[in-house]
């Protein structure tokens, strides 16, 4: 998922004109790797002697990257080079709407770059042209940070989410529930809620007076928000990882799952959304919350420097509550990106030593000041965050979320058209009361299993 919190919103890629995407993790799963790895990048996939010096010689690395990601990225390198003189990176930033296509290209690639944003795990290690980090994360200490945070780069025989590790993060997304600090106030709310139940007492309280409980929009498929974020607790962070993971036997028609959407479909027939929420586009729920009419909206930290701005000082974020006070708390969080390096690079050492910097306090405060949630370990120095910012909840909320191993990739990422033949047109229907929950997920697994061709 790519999106910069202080880009215009026309560049903030699909997240706010085609939600589903969210990124494009899930189209790459199933766009063609390019030419076969030669016999020499498999061979230099996995190294063993690997050194965290980086001698005193000059060092050219080449990084790929989308151009979304261009000023987050350029403080990076910026900071790397300062800190590492002899390294010079030269970076190569394509349109993020052919990333997709290119990247692939860019890893089969003769001579490929040294850094490269990884968008499917799987589809790299295939034919080995990624490098397997493992050596480089016992060298750093990598290992050491929330496993979540890795999670999603790890891969075994053909199934991302556990195993050897092929990839790590510039910084994070992060969502939850934003809400009016004035309006909650109103409706007697002191801190966030412990437990669902608590949350749907002050949305009935909201609606009583005369205001939208949830700031819920589904023209775009944005009603699946708030049905992963229910899920994510109630199947647990790795069941739910592993069906967008496309793990074998994985399936979201469960009991749990269900549930989530018979929940929400009643938060809607209760009158907690927006009457027009299958009509409601991503712009014109942002306009609904910042008219000081809606109590919660579930969103992410792309719009938490726009809420800055529209709304300073009145906006507060959580991440969606437990059933039971105590459960588990997990949120969707995507990697800003993911660089991998390339098998066939020949300066492994100086670009698993950017790797390393991306967890560095420096590293992290670039990745907050760019909107993005930051690597690392909670030990660390907390990033500077301007007072009063709702950017301090949504990180604060990231580090408890991620400390609890609550990190779960999109549902809409699972496969490469998952989100529009799916979740987007299953999700408006039930919301629409035309469909039922059990209908709801039994038609999403089976256009699930009909893409993977299982």
């Amino acid at each position: 998922m790519q999106v910069a919190a202080q880009l215009s919103r026309p560049t903030r890629r699909t997240i706010l004109g085609m939600l589903g995407v969210l990124g494009v993790a899930g189209a790459a799963a199933c766009s063609a790797p390019g030419p076969a790895a030669s016999g020499g990048a498999a061979a230099n996939s996995t190294p063993t002697s690997v050194s965290t010096s980086l001698g005193t010689a000059p060092v050219t690395l080449k990084l790929y990257d989308g151009q979304g990601l261009k000023a987050v990225d350029d403080a990076l390198i910026a900071a790397f080079t300062k800190k590492h003189p002899t390294v010079t990176i030269t970076p190569t930033y394509d349109p993020d709407n052919v990333t997709t296509q290119n990247q692939p290209r860019q890893l089969a690639s003769a001579t490929p770059p040294d850094l490269v944003r990884v968008i499917s795990v799987t589809a790299g290690t295939k034919n080995g042209l990624l490098t397997n980090l493992d050596a480089y994360a016992t060298a750093y200490g990598w290992d050491e940070l929330p496993p979540s945070q890795l999670a999603q780069f790890r891969a075994k025989d053909g199934v991302a989410g556990s195993g050897s590790l092929y990839a790590k993060a510039s910084g994070f997304t992060m969502t939850g529930l934003y809400y009016n600090k004035k309006l909650a106030a109103q409706v007697g709310m002191s801190s966030p809620p412990k437990t669902v139940d608590e949350l749907v007492g002050y949305m009935d309280k909201a609606k009583a007076a005369g205001l939208t409980g949830m700031v819920v929009h589904n023209k775009e498929g944005g009603g699946v928000f708030p049905i992963q974020l229910l899920l994510n607790s109630a199947m647990g962070p790795e069941k739910v990882s592993q069906w967008v993971f496309n793990a074998p036997g994985a399936t979201i028609n469960t009991p749990e799952a269900v549930a989530a959407a018979k929940t929400v479909q009643g938060w809607n027939s209760a009158g907690l959304f927006p009457a027009s929420v299958n009509a409601l586009d991503a712009t014109a729920a942002d306009a609904l919350f910042a008219s000081g009419k809606g109590l919660f909206f579930p969103w992410g930290n792309w719009d938490a420097a726009n809420l800055d701005t529209t709304m300073p000082g009145q906006v507060g974020f959580f991440p969606m509550p437990p059933a039971t006070a105590g459960g588990q708390v997990a949120a969707m969080s995507d990697a800003a990106t993911a660089f991998g390096i390339p098998s066939k690079s020949a300066n492994k050492d100086a670009a698993a030593a950017f790797l390393d910097f991306l967890s560095s306090d420096e590293a992290r405060q670039i990745a907050v000041d760019n909107g993005f949630m930051p690597s690392g370990l909670s030990s660390q120095a907390a990033p500077s965050i301007k007072s009063g910012s709702v950017l301090g909840d949504v990180t604060k909320a990231f580090g408890d979320v991620s400390a609890a191993g609550g990190q779960v990739p999109f549902v809409q990422n699972a496969t490469a058209g998952i989100s529009n033949r799916a979740w987007t047109p299953e999700s408006q229907l039930l919301l629409g009361g035309s469909s039922t929950p059990e209908q709801f997920l039994t038609n999403v697994q089976a256009k699930y299993e009909d893409e993977l061709k299982r």
